[in-house]
């Protein structure tokens, strides 16, 4: 990692103590002993939340970087809608020609994979003349496809018997209840691939931070490593959907408020902060789910309430810095 000022390992520090006595409180609560099943279950969890966090960090901050905007997150390219409508479709169809026996967790997972990865892929040829007029026009057409793919969920939504709806819910409200062991294991695969190669290239992103023409300047070939970061972002997003459900405001909240508090454009330290900044927030947030409203909320709704919060509050102080 480049060399950090001394504030900024005072940042890392602290948000590194916050993280570990999240762990431990989360392991060993005060007036409760865990049995080792319990234990076992929180391990899972626990590895789950660093997975969703360093994956959200690092596709956020890098896709944030290729549009240039930092209250753009991947979302926007329809992948959540997409998710919504292959889910919706499951239950729909699958439940009308198969029967109520599930796919298994783990060819569900890659069927899921899969169909995101299908969809931008058709894209490629449109992509590869869009990026050379800019982001603008490719946020434009996903935009739009995503509210396709959103009215086409909600129709067929309308049709479903409401048994089928209650079970389509749970899957479209992200969880960490509902893991499976061997997802786990193929999403670490995935992923960890995934943030080797994003961390290898920060350099180019540092690059392609100081905006195109610089970058382009400084020898680098943009429009081929836009593709290159652009199919790494879908890929990991597309991942981390299928593993936990859409989770809009984590990656947005987490990225700015790591530019709020980390004064540094080099992604490594960008990347640092923000991981251990989102695996701090998921595990308090999923400790006031369980122990405060005892499952009466989602881990999404705490999520979002703050994300909410954050956005509208950068957008005042954009407003008022005019």
């Amino acid at each position: 990692m480049s060399e950090m000022r001394k504030e900024n390992k005072r940042l890392l520090f602290g948000v590194l103590l916050v993280a570990i006595f999240g762990l431990a409180l989360y392991f060993f609560p005060l007036g409760q002993q865990l049995t080792a099943f319990a234990i076992k279950n929180r391990l899972y969890k626990v590895l789950a939340y660093g997975l969703v966090a360093a994956g959200v960090s690092f596709t956020t901050i890098s896709f944030q970087t290729l549009v240039g905007n930092r209250f753009l997150t991947p979302s926007i390219l329809g992948i959540d809608a997409l998710y919504v409508l292959i889910q919706s479709c499951y239950f729909w169809f699958y439940w009308q020609f198969v029967g109520q026996e599930s796919l298994n967790p783990i060819h569900q997972f890659v069927l899921v994979l899969l169909l995101q990865c299908v969809f931008f892929m058709l894209l490629q040829p449109l992509l590869r003349k869009l990026l050379s007029q800019g982001f603008l026009f490719i946020l434009l057409i996903c935009m739009a496809l995503g509210s396709f793919f959103r009215s086409s969920a909600t129709f067929i939504q309308v049709l479903m018997d409401p048994n089928e709806y209650d079970q389509l819910q749970s899957r479209l409200f992200p969880s960490f209840q509902r893991i499976n062991e061997d997802v786990i294991g193929l999403v670490l695969l995935i992923i960890g691939i995934l943030l080797v190669y994003l961390w290898k290239k920060s350099h180019v992103l540092d690059v392609l931070h100081l905006g195109k023409s610089t970058a382009t300047i400084l020898g680098l070939d943009v429009l081929k490593e836009e593709r290159r970061l652009l199919w790494v972002i879908v890929i990991g997003q597309s991942a981390l959907t299928a593993l936990v459900g859409p989770l809009v405001y984590l990656g947005f909240m987490v990225s700015n408020l790591t530019y709020q508090l980390l004064k540094a454009y080099q992604h490594k330290q960008l990347f640092v902060v923000s991981s251990i900044l989102g695996f701090a927030i998921l595990l308090v947030g999923q400790m006031i789910v369980e122990r405060i409203f005892q499952f009466d909320l989602n881990i999404s709704m705490v999520v979002e309430l703050l994300g909410g919060l954050f956005f509208f509050y950068l957008i005042f102080k954009e407003r008022q810095s005019l």
